[in-house]
């Protein structure tokens, strides 16, 4: 089967787990002989076609106002134009469908389409290609994919938001099957009105670790966080609540990258404080297997949270927030939930963590149980079934 997979960043762009996903999809569809095209964004100087681990990569570049990720350049005007742009986008469904005609595939899998627009929906249709759809985030609700807005989780999208997200929804029928990385993700959507004939599924993001060794027993606690440097993905309050422990008894390891401004205010914030280290961008194999818990404090109801899942494959524990889809990957002892809205609950579980070090280990095995769940092949066997729902639509 030959497959083109359009995904608004990808390595060596991308930072997120949606970029992550796509990717590990890609590669092991092309591991098993499949033709495997990624479209994708570049910028100027980006090479245009090569190949990586078996995918041919072709980068279109951003027809647009400026570049946007991880976070837009522009002031309020600017974004506004962006994001009106980004609504309907017919030069970039124009070079999408060129590549389309040029590659001939046999299923197109959309994922997150920021920068291209719902408008490369129709130019796979007019071709008469079979497309599926990967619910990653809110972006057919909302234009800033998150839903989230001063500070608090919108129930419903406002009308801003319902005017500029029109043409997406709209364009929804184009879609011949749809794919939520959560159950949570896929019924919002379809609660809205979206997909109503597409055939639907979940299909967990999976991950596989290649080691998953417990780690050295001894010294203080190590806490981790890995994700974007964001606001709404509650750092700050992970900062505030670690900084509450006596000093020395833990450390808290951060990895991933954002908004630089956001960025150098926690790091204002720690710069006294020898046992918080920034790490960077850094990949999950490389950080995860040392943490003696990871902890997610999303404010924002997050479609999945895949560094969950890639935690519990090393074997680590995670303190999460329930929100989104993140409570749908706990199984058993693996971990804590807890509400972010109460400021109290994530420093009386770092606290709890560190006077339950004993709790923490045997959870180790909880955790990479839960984690056999989202294994990279049910994720290549539902992707597979969505290809094939949407090809006999």
């Amino acid at each position: 089967m030959k497959v083109a997979i359009v995904s608004s960043l990808y390595e060596p762009l991308g930072f997120g787990g949606a970029e992550r996903v796509a990717q590990s999809l890609a590669e092991m569809l092309a591991a098993q002989g499949h033709g495997v095209h990624v479209i994708t964004l570049g910028r100027n100087g980006d090479a245009q076609s090569p190949e990586l681990n078996g995918v041919r990569v072709h980068r279109l570049p951003l027809r647009n106002l400026y570049w946007p990720f991880p976070v837009s350049p522009a002031g309020t005007a600017g974004k506004i134009a962006w994001h009106a742009i980004d609504a309907w986008n017919p030069a970039m469904a124009g070079a999408v469908g060129g590549l389309l005609d040029e590659i001939r595939p046999e299923v197109v899998n959309t994922h997150n389409l920021a920068g291209f627009s719902a408008a490369v929906w129709p130019a796979v249709a007019r071709r008469g290609l079979p497309l599926a759809h990967t619910l990653h985030d809110h972006y057919l609700l909302c234009p800033y994919s998150t839903m989230f807005r001063d500070g608090a989780n919108c129930a419903q999208p406002c009308l801003r938001c319902r005017a500029v997200t029109v043409p997406r929804r709209a364009l929804a029928r184009h879609v011949d099957a749809v794919v939520g990385v959560s159950r949570f993700i896929l019924d919002r959507h379809l609660a809205g009105g979206l997909f109503a004939d597409a055939r639907a599924s979940v299909v967990y993001s999976g991950y596989r670790a290649l080691e998953s060794g417990a780690r050295a027993s001894g010294g203080p606690l190590r806490v981790g966080y890995l994700g974007s440097l964001m606001p709404n993905k509650g750092l700050d309050r992970l900062v505030d609540a670690f900084l509450s422990l006596a000093p020395g008894a833990a450390e808290l390891q951060i990895g991933g990258a954002g908004d630089p401004q956001y960025e150098a205010e926690l790091k204002g914030r720690t710069a006294s404080r020898s046992d918080v280290r920034w790490l960077g961008v850094v990949r999950p194999e490389a950080f995860l297997p040392a943490l003696d818990v990871l902890v997610v404090p999303s404010l924002v109801r997050e479609a999945m949270g895949r560094v969950v899942v890639e935690a519990f494959a090393h074997g680590v524990p995670v303190i999460a927030a329930n929100r989104g889809g993140i409570p749908e990957l706990f199984r058993g002892e693996c971990g804590w939930l807890y509400d972010p809205d109460d400021p109290a609950r994530l420093p009386a579980l770092l606290q709890q963590a560190l006077q339950q070090r004993d709790v923490l280990a045997t959870m180790r095995a909880a955790a990479l149980e839960a984690g056999r769940h989202c294994s990279p092949q049910a994720m290549l066997a539902g992707y597979l079934a969505a290809y094939q729902a949407a090809s006999d639509r």
